[in-house]
């Protein structure tokens, strides 16, 4: 008698086996995603405090140009 095919039962365990492994791949996908998505607010958030700060920096060397500074240019 020859076989064509797959049994109930070894399609079943393989449905099974994937389901598993699929669960545990989401699980580890949703965490690094969060991580990432902490990351990505953490920097953005210190991106613009830097940008902040680099305007505050920009503005008070153009309106109080201090002359050592300049001195030391040239």
């Amino acid at each position: 008698m020859r076989r064509d095919g797959f049994t109930l039962m070894e399609l079943m365990v393989a449905m099974a086996c994937a389901g598993i492994v699929t669960l545990v791949a989401l699980g580890v996908w949703k965490n690094l995603h969060g991580d990432y998505v902490l990351l990505q607010r953490n920097y953005q958030a210190s991106s613009k405090q830097l940008l902040q700060d680099l305007g505050q920096t920009k503005n008070r060397i153009v309106d109080n140009p201090d002359p050592n500074t300049i001195q030391s240019r040239f």
